[in-house]
């Protein structure tokens, strides 16, 4: 059995509606665990970046809270153009 770290790697920042401002970060564990961090809890999040691929959330299904993979699911779907 090979050890797991006691570290997660950034995987996305979590972005407030000014289109701009980091509120929050996904982090993933090596299990597949995603994490967040919130910088700003008080913030809404308007969007992912970058969006997480479905493979990544159908994998930490098995790892991640309900309520964790449903958020990040509905962020994952929105798309937002740069300059707007």
């Amino acid at each position: 059995m090979v050890p797991l770290n006691n570290e997660a790697s950034p995987i996305a920042r979590l972005i407030g509606f000014d289109g701009k401002r980091t509120i929050g970060w996904v982090y993933v564990w090596e299990d597949s665990e995603l994490a967040i961090f919130w910088i700003a809890p008080q913030e809404p999040a308007a969007f992912i970046d970058p969006a997480i691929g479905a493979d990544l959330l159908m994998k930490a299904t098995a790892t991640t809270p309900v309520d964790v993979i449903s958020f990040l699911c509905g962020l994952s779907k929105v798309t937002h153009k740069s300059g707007s």
